[in-house]
């Protein structure tokens, strides 16, 4: 990476993906640079989702009772174009997001010191791109008494399939606590028959699989890809669980889709699939605290204004603006009455 590439969000791929990406138009959009919307230098600054804020110690995000996020490192096995995380992954801060054993010592201390935590949450950058860390990480807070569920994020599989560390998993799998496994799935290309092989694998090792998604306007903004996907998924073992709007900052603008669409979408897709098929559609606004859920469109609901896990009352337009402010002009936040 040279000094250019650092004013950005670096492009970076892998084998697998760039021949995916030869004959997927979805594929190639989420993980190819386009200068069109993409050349905005990064803001290592920003804290959108107050992550920073709530950073208790080096990688340990506190953000709701009962559970902590551990970011394990800033590294991913390909970048995709619509990350949340760009003031940290993909601008040449791999070395230093990168747990030591140190600093996983103080991170187990932490949880230690908080009996109240019983779910840990390993992400990152990807977790399974620092395979040390995640092991040790993993034997030391299952060690803690009060640790009962413990939960891998990532994308590897479907990025890197052929890489896939499977002692690894079976190491964690047997530790005393209940572990899921998280994979980022957005559109149907991405189940290869190789991913496929790769999750029936995960899955036989006995970690409770799930999936996350994100709207993307021209990716998957159709009722059919979807449903699709979370047909395929359902029927592999993998329970889809959240379906994110596409969080808007300055380099991500041309795949946000406005609510209304999205609501539409997930309302048929409600009426279409199963419960063990669908997702939670899930807004997650800029300095606001709480993954909020968005109702369909058979209720009628005041979209307006929402109110979040601290009873502060947001203006959904101004939170959701596709620009980075400062946080007490982009909360638009008030008391609730």
């Amino acid at each position: 990476m040279n000094a250019n590439e650092l004013d950005r969000f670096a492009e970076k791929t892998t084998p697998h993906l760039r021949d995916l990406a030869a004959t997927s138009e979805a594929v190639r959009a989420m993980y190819v640079y386009d200068s069109r919307y993409e050349n905005v230098p990064v803001n290592r600054d920003a804290d959108l989702f107050l992550e920073k804020q709530l950073t208790r110690t080096k990688g340990v995000v506190y953000k709701y009772p009962g559970r902590v996020i551990i970011l394990l490192s800033y590294t991913c096995a390909a970048n995709c174009r619509y990350c949340e995380r760009q003031d940290r992954v993909g601008v040449g801060l791999d070395e230093e997001g990168r747990l030591t054993e140190a600093d996983i010592d103080a991170a187990v201390a932490f949880v230690g010191a908080h009996p109240e935590i019983n779910e840990v949450i390993f992400s990152g950058g990807d977790p399974l791109t620092h395979p040390r860390g995640l092991a040790l990480a993993a034997e030391r807070m299952a060690a803690l008494e009060h640790v009962k569920i413990q939960r891998i994020h990532t994308r590897f599989p479907l990025q890197a399939p052929g890489k896939v560390d499977f002692a690894l998993l079976q190491r964690i799998a047997a530790l005393p606590t209940t572990w899921y496994l998280s994979l980022h799935v957005d559109h149907p290309d991405e189940l290869t028959p190789e991913v496929v092989e790769v999750i029936r694998r995960i899955r036989s090792l006995g970690l409770i699989l799930i999936c996350q998604s994100v709207f993307l306007k021209g990716v998957n903004d159709d009722i059919d890809v979807l449903a699709r996907l979370f047909t395929h998924l359902a029927e592999l073992g993998v329970r889809p669980y959240y379906l994110y709007h596409c969080h808007p900052i300055a380099t991500t603008t041309h795949f946000v889709m406005s609510l209304d669409e999205e609501i539409a979408i997930m309302s048929r897709l409600r009426e279409r699939l199963s419960g063990v098929a669908c997702p939670q559609h899930i807004f997650e606004m800029r300095n606001t605290t709480g993954k909020l859920l968005v109702p369909t469109d058979h209720w009628n609901v005041d979209l307006a204004e929402v109110v979040d896990f601290t009873g502060a009352v947001h203006d959904v337009a101004s939170a959701s603006m596709s620009v980075e402010l400062p946080h007490a002009a982009a909360s638009g936040k008030r008391s609730r009455p």
